[in-house]
C-alpha cells in the first residue's frame, strides 16, 4: 500500500523524539529564557545544549539558526546525550544543515542505540534494512527493530511484527506478528490497527473474525489516514459475510479516502487501488453504471502505471512484480464484468491458518461496545459476486 509522504525534516525530528520519548514534551517550558539557556549551555550542560540547538534548528521559541543549532546539538551529542545523538544522525542522514553523510548518520544512531535510545534503535534498523551507510542486513535490522519494540514503541513494534509476518530476518510466525501488531494497535498506532485487521480478515495468526477485523478497520478510519478509510470502505463493500455489508457507508468512506489522499499529495492524481474501492462500494450500493465507469477508470490508471517505483529491483523481484500486476489486471477485469452484469463483488472465504489461536488480550469488541460472539462464516448467496 502507498503511504502519505514523510513530514518536513525538522518537524519529523521533533515528532519522532516525542513518539519515542513522550516525557520530553513535559520537560520543555513554552516560555524560553534565551539568556539563561545559553548560560547553562556555555557551562557545558548537555540538556541545555540540546534544547538550545533543537530550538535554533526548528525556530521554536528562538530565532532560527540551523548552523548554530547543529553546533550546539553536536556539543551535547559528544557528551553522550542520547536525543542529541539521534537528531545529529537524522541531520546527517537527510543532509539538513550539514553535508549528507550516511556513514556518520549510522555512527550517531549506533552510539545512542547501543545505550538504549529507542528512536535511534529504530532508525539504525531502517539503515540496515535499506543498506544506507551500512551493508544491507535484514537480520540486524530485525534485531534492532526488536530492541526498540521491547521498549513499547508502536512504530518499532509494527516493523518487527511485519518482519515476523513475512519471515524476513527472523523465523516466520503470523501468531507472534498478530500479538506485536496488537501491542502497537492498542497504543492507537494506525498502521498496526490496519495490519491486525487484515490478519483477522484473512485468518493468518488468528482465527478468521470479520467482526474484530471490522472493529479495527473502523478505529483506524477515525484517523486522517486516507488508506484507513479506503480499507474500511473495501471491507464494508466486499466482506465475505453478507450481514456486514453497507454500500452507502462504503461509498462515503471511499470518497473520504480520495479527498484525504488528494490533500496529502496535493495533486488530482488518484491511486488506482482507491478507484477500485470506489467502484466496489458503488456496486454494493446498487449504482452499477457508476461502478462500471469507475472500474474502467481504475483499469486505465493501472495500465498507465507500468514503471516500478523501485528502479533497483533484482530480476527475481521484477518477475514477481510482473506476476502480481498480471493477477491484479485479471481481478480488475473480472470485477468490471460483474458490474456490467449488475452484480456486486464479494471476496471469497479465506482458508485461514490451521491451528490459529485467538488473542485474549484483544478487547476491541468490548472497547467499541460490541457484543461478544464467535466469528460467523456466512457463504455469500449465489450470484452475489464472488469471483472464482
Amino acid at each position: 500500500m502507498k503511504h502519505a509522504p514523510l513530514p518536513p525534516l525538522v518537524a519529523g525530528i521533533v515528532a519522532a523524539i516525542l513518539i519515542f520519548s513522550p516525557g520530553l514534551q513535559a520537560q520543555q517550558s513554552p516560555r524560553i529564557d534565551e539568556k539563561d539557556l545559553r548560560t547553562w549551555a556555555d557551562r557545558g550542560d548537555a540538556d541545555a545544549q540540546f534544547e538550545l540547538g533543537l530550538r535554533l534548528i526548528t525556530g521554536e521559541g528562538l530565532k532560527k539558526n540551523i548552523e548554530e543549532g547543529i553546533k550546539s546539538v553536536e556539543r551535547a551529542a559528544k557528551q553522550k546525550h542520547l536525543r542529541a545523538q539521534y537528531v545529529l544522525g537524522s541531520l546527517y542522514e537527510d543532509g539538513e544543515g550539514v553535508k549528507k553523510d550516511l556513514a556518520k548518520a549510522v555512527e550517531w544512531y549506533r552510539s545512542s542505540a547501543e545505550l538504549g535510545f529507542a528512536a535511534s534503535q529504530h532508525s539504525l534498523a531502517v539503515m540496515y534494512e535499506e543498506g544506507k551507510g551500512v551493508q544491507k542486513d535484514t537480520a540486524k535490522a530485525t534485531e534492532w527493530f526488536k530492541k526498540a519494540a521491547d521498549q513499547g514503541n508502536p512504530p518499532s513494534q509494527t516493523a518487527y511484527a511485519t518482519k515476523l509476518e513475512r519471515g524476513d530476518g527472523v523465523a516466520k510466525s503470523s501468531a507472534k506478528a498478530a500479538l506485536w501488531y496488537l501491542k502497537a494497535a492498542q497504543q492507537d498506532f494506525v498502521p498496526a490497527m490496519t495490519r491486525l485487521a487484515n490478519l483477522y480478515y484473512t485468518g493468518q495468526g488468528v482465527p478468521v473474525d470479520y467482526r474484530r477485523a471490522g472493529a479495527w478497520y473502523r478505529r483506524a478510519a477515525r484517523s486522517e489516514d486516507p488508506w484507513a478509510s479506503n480499507n474500511l470502505a473495501w471491507f464494508l463493500a466486499t466482506c465475505p459475510e453478507e450481514n456486514l455489508h453497507n454500500g452507502e457507508s462504503a461509498v462515503l468512506l471511499a470518497r473520504r479516502a480520495l479527498k484525504l489522499v488528494a490533500e496529502v499529495v496535493q495533486s488530482d492524481e488518484q491511486p488506482y487501488e482507491m478507484i477500485d474501492t470506489m467502484a466496489a462500494a458503488l456496486a454494493r450500493n446498487g449504482e452499477y453504471k457508476e461502478a462500471e465507469l469507475w472500474q474502467k477508470r481504475c483499469i486505465t490508471l493501472f495500465n498507465e502505471d507500468k514503471e516500478p517505483k523501485d528502479k533497483n529491483l533484482s530480476e527475481e523481484d521484477r518477475k514477481a512484480l510482473e506476476e502480481e500486476r498480471k493477477k491484479l489486471k485479471e481481478e480488475f477485469d473480472a470485477r468490471l464484468k460483474l458490474y456490467q452484469k449488475s452484480t456486486p463483488f464479494a471476496e471469497p472465504e479465506p482458508k485461514g491458518e490451521e491451528g490459529a489461536e485467538p488473542l485474549p488480550q484483544d478487547t476491541i469488541l468490548q472497547d467499541e461496545g460490541l457484543p461478544e460472539a464467535k466469528p460467523g462464516k456466512t457463504t455469500p448467496k449465489s450470484g452475489r459476486g464472488t469471483v472464482v
